[in-house]
């Protein structure tokens, strides 16, 4: 969850030398760790599960603070040391429990470890220290990024380090943080944009897309990969509930909880699985203007850290949630999905299932935005969807919920045979 677009810059750039003479002193160390980690190396506990296997399927516990603590300084030694870039200007980014950074690289430092640069810069990713822990996952995305270039996929490109990993293992502040660099993909975000029916459309119809790209996609990462933000892990927002002061709001969730364990992960072996995105949301999605100035279109995605091997109907139900908060109207839905089903088929069963998925998916934000704001209450970018997913989560589940499949098959209807679009 994070913002990677339309920020302002700070120059780093007090003096410059203009060539670059830097002794990647790390580069041994760091060739090790990732040589360490591909060959599957791990204690075992003499139960059939390795330590490793158990640091790559730890979710997220109660109390636990896992932002990294980065400063200014440590961004500038990183790119250098890793990636040979010497900034000209950086800006921190937002993000949820990452640390991102836009770099623009000084253009008179001649760098030979890109051989093509990127015009409109690098984001620098510093993951948080609990994410950090799986190893194999973070290479299972990097794989993805570069299977989805291939697939022509608008998305971030990761770029090689100095010993020609996509990650490194670097200490920060007594904590271990994998770090990785992304060319920085151009545009407005999803939520800049003037809202309109037939933006909803294409959001559908690229999401879409996006997930028949990843059909054929496999890393044995994704086999046993588990995160709190998956929906699979709905049941756990129990642990963390507490963060939601009012009674009734905490009630509500809990209903949803229950209906969500019992109406749907009861049949989750009979859906149809694949990795899919799993976050697709207003701050995820990069749009573009046309050349008349007017129209605006989906061109690209940014933020695979929430990708799982899990059912379609998830990745259908996360991301109508977003779209309808960014909609600030339940009908709407009915757009993004027709977009999305005129690419993808989604059963009748599964479709029964979405608007628990919905209810899941705003409960999940909603609890766990509450609980993080609570381990640091200046990380207002938390609270994005709080005021409005409280409001829809109730006029969902409270007065629609009977009616709600109508009312989406019924608006979809109504755009796919409008003459004006």
């Amino acid at each position: 969850m994070e913002q990677w677009n339309n920020v302002e810059l700070t120059n780093m750039s007090k003096s410059k030398s203009y060539t670059l003479n830097h002794e990647y002193d790390d580069a041994e160390r760091l060739n090790k760790e990732n040589q360490l980690t591909s060959n599957g190396n791990a204690i075992g506990n003499g139960n059939g599960e390795t330590n490793h296997n158990k640091q790559q399927n730890k979710v997220l516990e109660p109390g636990s603070e896992i932002k990294p603590t980065v400063h200014l300084e440590d961004v500038e030694s990183l790119v250098r040391r890793l990636y040979g870039i010497s900034i000209n200007e950086v800006k921190e980014l937002k993000a949820y429990d990452d640390r991102n950074y836009l770099i623009l690289e000084d253009g008179n430092i001649k760098n030979p470890l890109i051989v093509s640069h990127c015009p409109h810069g690098y984001v620098l990713k510093i993951l948080n220290s609990l994410d950090s822990k799986k190893v194999e996952f973070v290479d299972g995305q990097n794989q993805l990024l570069l299977y989805l270039a291939k697939q022509n996929v608008k998305c971030p490109r990761p770029i090689a380090n100095a010993v020609g990993k996509y990650y490194s293992v670097e200490q920060l502040s007594g904590k271990s943080h994998v770090v990785r660099l992304f060319e920085f993909l151009p545009g407005k975000m999803f939520h800049e944009a003037q809202m309109s029916k037939n933006l909803l459309f294409q959001s559908g119809e690229f999401l879409a897309k996006l997930d028949r790209s990843l059909k054929n996609f496999t890393h044995t990462a994704y086999e046993t990969h588990k995160s709190l933000w998956m929906l699979q892990s709905v049941p756990q927002l129990r642990d963390f509930i507490y963060a939601v002061e009012d009674q009734d709001r905490r009630t509500l969730c809990e209903e949803i909880i229950e209906a969500f364990e019992s109406k749907v992960l009861s049949a989750l072996e009979t859906l149809d699985h694949q990795i899919i995105h799993g976050d697709y949301n207003e701050q995820n999605i990069v749009v573009s203007l046309a050349k008349n100035g007017l129209d605006w279109s989906v061109s690209g995605v940014i933020d695979f850290g929430d990708t799982s091997k899990s059912p379609l109907v998830f990745e259908l139900g996360i991301a109508l949630a977003y779209m309808m908060l960014q909609a600030k109207d339940l009908s709407s839905g009915g757009i993004f999905l027709a977009g999305f089903t005129s690419i993808q088929t989604i059963s009748e069963q599964e479709l029964g299932y979405l608007k628990y998925c919905v209810a899941a998916r705003l409960a999940q934000s909603l609890i766990m935005s509450s609980y993080t704001h609570t381990l640091d209450p200046t990380n207002d970018y938390v609270l994005v969807t709080q005021a409005e997913g409280w409001r829809m989560i109730d006029e969902l589940w409270r007065n629609n919920l009977e009616t709600i499949d109508e009312l989406w098959a019924t608006t979809g209807h109504q755009y796919l045979t409008q003459s004006n679009k």
